[in-house]
This record gives structure tokens, C-alpha cells and sequence, in this order.
């Protein structure tokens, strides 16, 4: 299985040139409004590590939605997904092989920006480069699980930029929902826009010594459970075969 992921890794590899519109909105975007509030005022020394956390929760999950979701609807339908799994024989390993490819892309766009952030505070602060991507390695996964419920989905290629641009305007815009009951809490955090954001804040304070948060450490565990065992469904669910032939 091991040569297979290497084999297949390989192929996606030599895909991203075809992935600089991704990219754009996953880093370019994010890093250019950054720089523009830093020097505009509307983000200063004081505030932050406050606000670095939402364009770390931004490019974790668009780049997640970008590089690992959609394209696999693209695949199915174009059935190039069905050619690498008659050829591998094995779902699994050409999921883990997109999975280690952009997981690693994805922590290079977080050095970077957050070298952007570093450059324009004139300050070295490497803690910042640590909470990134113990968030991106310990809870991307689980925002990628719960993501893996739009392959089960009817989702057509035509569609797929209208959907994403939906999804992504209301589950951002679903992070403002907040509540002092812990239920409704975690309920919230099924959002993963929202799990990423909670988790990145928890982990920067962690990093840079403001202290362990059991309460959120624990509703990061048991929301994350429950993302886990909607991606384990889906992921059994996902069917290789165009939509079209599934009729």
C-alpha cells in the first residue's frame, strides 16, 4: 500500500500547477488582507494574536474545501477517480495519498503567511508558527472528516464554485452564533469553520503560555469524536462512480 500512496502522491504533486486559482483565495486572499488592515491600522500590535487565529482558521478550512473536497467530486465525475481505484484497488490509499499532499501544502501557505505577519511586526515569534500547524496537524483532520459529507452528497462539477462560495459565505458567517451553554457550545462546533477557530485560540494560548483550558480542551475532544464518526460514514458512503451511472 505503501508504493501505491507514494505512486499516487506523486500524481497530485505534479497537479498543483493546475491548482494557482486555489491558491489565490487559500493564501494570496487571506495574506493581502492581512497586510492591508496591519497598515491601515485596523490590526495593530496589541490585537494581534487575537485576530491572527481567524485567517489561520481561513486557510486551514478553505484549503481543506479547495484541495481535498471538491476535486474529489470533480474526479468521480470525470472518472478519473475510478481509473486510480481500478488501478490501486484501494479508496483508502488514494484518499490518504490526497490527504498527506495537501496537508503538507497547506502547512507551507500557514509558514508563510505567518512569516508575512512576522515581517510586518518586526518581530520573531515563533510560537505563532507553532500554533499553526499543531492546529492544522492535530484538528485539520477532523474538519477534513466532517467535510467528507459533501461527497455522499448529489453534487454536480457545474455547481461545485456556486456551493463552495454558499458554503463558505454561511458557515463563516455561522461563527458569530455563541452561547454561555456548554451544549449549545459544542452544537456550534460542529461548524468546522467554528471547531477550527476555537481550536486555533485554545492552541495559541496554550503555546504561548496564557494556560490549558480543560473545559474547551474537552469540547474539542467530543465534538471531534462526533466529526470523526460523520467522516468514517461518509467516507464508506462515497461512491467512485459518476452520479450519473449511480442511476
Amino acid at each position: 500500500m505503501r508504493i501505491e500512496i507514494v505512486a499516487i502522491s506523486k500524481l497530485f504533486v505534479a497537479n498543483l500547477r493546475y491548482n494557482k486559482i486555489a491558491l489565490v483565495f487559500n493564501l494570496v486572499f487571506p495574506t493581502v488582507y492581512y497586510l492591508y488592515n496591519y497598515y491601515s491600522g485596523g490590526i495593530d500590535a496589541q490585537n494581534m494574536t487575537q485576530q491572527v487565529v481567524y485567517f489561520w482558521t481561513y486557510i486551514i478550512f478553505v484549503s481543506i474545501l479547495n484541495f481535498m473536497i471538491l476535486p474529489m467530486i470533480t474526479y468521480r465525475e470525470s472518472g478519473i477517480y475510478k481509473q486510480l481505484w481500478l488501478i490501486v484497488s484501494r479508496k483508502n490509499a488514494i484518499m490518504l495519498a490526497l490527504f498527506l499532499v495537501y496537508m503538507t501544502v497547506i502547512a507551507l501557505e500557514l509558514i508563510i503567511f505567518n512569516l508575512a505577519v512576522m515581517v510586518t511586526s518586526g518581530a520573531w515569534q515563533p510560537e505563532l508558527l507553532i500554533s499553526s500547524l499543531l492546529t492544522l496537524i492535530l484538528f485539520g483532520p477532523i474538519s477534513y472528516m466532517i467535510l467528507t459529507l459533501l461527497l455522499v452528497l448529489k453534487i454536480v462539477p457545474e455547481s461545485l464554485s456556486v456551493l463552495a462560495a454558499i458554503l463558505i459565505f454561511i458557515l463563516f458567517y455561522l461563527v458569530t452564533l455563541d452561547s454561555t451553554n456548554v451544549g449549545l457550545q459544542m452544537l456550534y462546533m460542529l461548524n468546522p469553520v467554528k471547531y477550527l477557530l476555537v481550536a486555533s485560540t485554545w492552541m495559541l494560548g496554550l503555546i504561548t503560555g496564557q494556560g490549558f483550558d480543560g473545559l474547551v480542551a474537552l469540547q474539542l475532544v467530543v465534538v471531534g469524536v462526533v466529526m470523526c464518526a460523520i467522516g468514517v460514514f461518509s467516507l464508506k458512503n462515497f461512491n467512485v462512480k459518476p452520479l450519473i451511472n449511480q442511476m
